[in-house]
């Protein structure tokens, strides 16, 4: 059997407007077409409809989507979400691995940043359970507190609508402005990940950004309540993951689920534990650098030898 690398062409259907996609879809006469969705009804009856040769999909318990595929595979709450679309993804040719990558483009900030001793925080999730995902913001001040306290520089990363509540943790925090900032709305996507490609680490709760950083393999600690780490969190080496211990916790399991006591989930995670971790990952992190682990809560330092003898040296 040989397993050919298919041409990738884009295309996007308006499925807000189900006839023209259903038009769309069955003009494009496929040979194979797979739902990836692991719980819309409308994609799955569009898959059905769609005239395909063959259609794939999810086995998604109690969705009773997988009379619409062909041939489907079981949608599991017990592994990664990039797991289960590996499974799907193996039916066509043997897999060793499945990550998502992403090409860094060499976009620098028009802001200069101390990258050498900058972690960058993302507070603000996005999306229908903004609220559920949200760490409460006394407790990003005091984490704030702390690490400008060891000598680090905290940036806050998200868009212009963040803007208020970025604003809002840092007047707790009481930092001067050159050890905790705002870069809300400031940094497109490729200056993001220019910067998360050199910061020490990023913070930041269960949202896109996340994601972002594990394409690049740069170190994340990652914040969990309605979800679990294990499931949806940041997927490379260098991710950990701080999940809350509420009764509630972990109750998404689509992405569309709630709970009485959503907002109650991610109280629980303490900012001594969110040190710990990031903490953790920094020695972590230097350790894979060939570093010495040795007060690791300090700030690297990478000026040159001479620079670091001569400040030695002064009184």
């Amino acid at each position: 059997m040989q397993f050919l690398l298919p041409e990738v062409i884009g295309h996007r259907c308006d499925f807000t407007n189900p006839r023209s996609a259903l038009r769309e879809l069955r003009d494009s006469r496929l040979d194979v077409l797979i739902n990836c969705a692991p719980w819309t009804r409308l994609t799955a009856l569009l898959t059905s409809l769609s005239g395909a040769k063959a259609t794939y999909g999810f086995r998604s318990k109690g969705q009773g989507i997988h009379p619409a595929f062909d041939v489907t595979v079981p949608y599991r709450s017990d592994r990664h979400e990039i797991a289960n679309h590996h499974a799907m993804a193996e039916l066509f040719g043997p897999l060793d691995t499945y990550r998502l990558t992403i090409r860094p483009l060499e976009r620098s900030p028009s802001k200069a940043l101390p990258y050498d001793r900058l972690v960058l925080m993302h507070a603000t999730p996005g999306g229908s359970a903004a609220t559920p995902k949200s760490w409460p913001q006394a407790c990003w001040a005091e984490l704030v507190r702390r690490l400008t306290g060891k000598g680090f520089v905290v940036g806050f990363t998200g868009t212009q609508a963040d803007e208020a509540a970025v604003g809002a943790i840092l007047d707790a925090a009481k930092a001067s402005s050159e050890s905790a900032f705002s870069l809300a709305g400031a940094l497109s996507l490729p200056e993001l990940a220019y910067a998360l490609n050199r910061a020490r680490l990023l913070v930041t709760v269960d949202t896109g950004v996340a994601h972002l950083a594990a394409a690049l393999d740069a170190p994340v600690v990652c914040l969990h309540g309605p979800t679990r780490f294990a499931r949806w969190g940041a997927c490379n080496s260098g991710a950990t993951g701080v999940d809350s211990s509420h009764p509630a916790a972990g109750y998404i399991h689509f992405g569309f689920e709630s709970h009485p006591q959503q907002n109650a989930v991610m109280e629980t995670i303490s900012v001594d534990a969110v040190e710990a971790a990031v903490i953790a990952r920094l020695s972590a992190t230097k350790d894979s650098d060939s570093e010495s682990a040795e007060d690791v809560a300090a700030p690297r330092d990478d000026s040159a030898p001479e620079q670091r003898a001569r400040r030695s040296a002064t009184p």
